[in-house]
């Protein structure tokens, strides 16, 4: 899915592209039938990865939708919690409820419909239509970029998701890190002087990477507690079944705080925002590292759900909002392109990869008589203790990423400020409106 989120911006430029994404929808719910009954475990792969191409066109598309058709920060902010919220029903309730991809609206170029755009637009369709019809697809849709990133972004996936099982110091591991590294590098350094960069150098000031760097910490977080704390009540006896009745009130938990998030932001800001998701996810954390064999579920375990991810979707959803915000409406596509791709390969998988590798460095040298391949109390407490510490350093880094001025939260403002902070909001709307 990471490696085709980053193509959307691409497509939605394209007159008509919002059309085009429809069809991507369409595929994701086809291919997710194909997981009822694959005939074969080829079959499932391949059904996951258009499964995955489909969903990595819906989510951006949605996300870029909403940031464009909420003009307004507050109302902005609101609906990208509605949005959230949206997932964690879906949590609950075992379905996923997507939401459609349909009517993305970027501006079209106003020089394509000038008297003098038609007069050379025909003469070079008169000189050679197919070359030139091509050449432009080609340049717009940046097909080098697009032959190094996606080849980059599925061998680092492999690597990363295969190290833990075939190790890091493999041959296999370590020549794939070795060439995705050089294609990521050679891909930075095409999309810095590409005329029609897929993904703009522009975007990424300080203050969009730092919100970048902490929406990818709740991914690890999340992934790594979730995917963990499944392991560790499975192997104190309870069945899946019961493991997943078990983690019902993390949905609940994130549905509620998601809603709220949205309404929270304008009102606090959003480093205030930052500050209180990561204060209520490291007690969250804290106290899975009590979890126990002989613990009762409703001590440690049932408040540390609702902890922790009450913190991550406040934090999410504020990071969210202030990366969307920053951008242009032009550039909505791109930036939620860019948003998805850092969390699902820098959160879900890399975190993941990184924190099951000192999961098992440090089962294996400080645990002994557990069987070989399971985790002991230690080995599960390495990783919550170093989700712990990425926590901390992501409540450090929120004290230090710089916020604009117009979401720096109603409620620190005096009225004159707040006037003018909204006349700045509409003027900046309008700007990207014309």
């Amino acid at each position: 899915m990471g490696s085709h989120v980053a193509l959307l911006k691409r497509l939605a430029a394209i007159p008509n592209g919002a059309q085009e994404v429809r069809p991507n929808l369409i595929l994701a719910v086809v291919c997710s039938t194909m997981f009822l009954d694959p005939p074969s475990f080829t079959a499932l792969v391949i059904a996951r990865a258009f499964q995955g191409i489909g969903a990595g066109f819906t989510i951006p598309s949605a996300q870029a939708h909403v940031a464009i058709y909420f003009p307004s920060p507050a109302e902005r902010a609101k609906a990208l919690g509605f949005w959230a919220a949206a997932g964690s029903m879906g949590f609950i309730v075992g379905l996923i409820l997507v939401v459609p991809a349909a009517h993305v609206i970027l501006p079209r170029a106003i020089t394509a419909h000038s008297p003098a755009s038609r007069e050379i637009t025909d003469q070079e369709r008169e000189e050679n239509k197919l070359f030139y019809s091509i050449k432009t697809r080609l340049i717009r849709f940046d097909v080098l970029g697009i032959c190094l990133g996606v080849p980059s972004l599925l061998l680092l996936t492999y690597a990363l998701t295969s190290a833990n099982t075939a190790g890091w110091s493999s041959p296999s591991i370590v020549s794939t890190l070795v060439i995705s590294s050089v294609l990521l590098l050679v891909f930075a350094l095409h999309e810095y002087r590409a005329p029609q960069a897929l993904i703009n150098p522009r975007l990424f000031s300080p203050s969009f990477t730092l919100t970048l760097v902490l929406a990818v910490a709740t991914y690890a977080v999340r992934q790594a507690c979730s995917y963990f704390l499944t392991l560790q009540l499975q192997s104190y006896g309870s069945s899946p079944l019961h493991t997943a009745l078990l983690f019902l009130p993390v949905g609940i938990s994130a549905l509620i705080t998601n809603t709220a998030a949205g309404r929270l932001v304008p009102l606090l800001g959003a480093r205030a925002m930052f500050v209180l998701g990561w204060g209520l996810c490291i007690p969250g954390v804290v106290l899975f590292s009590f979890i126990t064999q002989e613990t009762s579920y409703w001590r440690f375990t049932f408040p540390g759900m609702i902890l922790y991810i009450a913190g991550l979707g406040v934090v999410y959803i504020t990071a969210n909002f202030v990366v969307v915000s920053n951008a242009n409406k032009s550039d909505q596509g791109v930036v939620a392109g860019v948003f998805n791709v850092a969390l699902q390969v820098g959160g879900s998988v890399l975190g993941l990869a990184v924190l099951t590798s000192v999961a098992n460095g440090i089962n294996g040298r400080y645990s002994s008589g557990n069987a070989e391949g399971k985790l002991s109390l230690i080995g599960y407490q390495s990783v919550y203790y170093s989700c712990i510490i990425l926590c901390a350093v992501a409540l450090a880094l929120s004290l230090v990423v710089k916020i604009p001025d117009a979401m720096k939260g109603s409620l620190w403002k005096n009225p004159e400020q707040e006037a003018r902070a909204e006349q700045q909001a509409q003027a900046q709307t309008a700007m990207e409106m014309n």
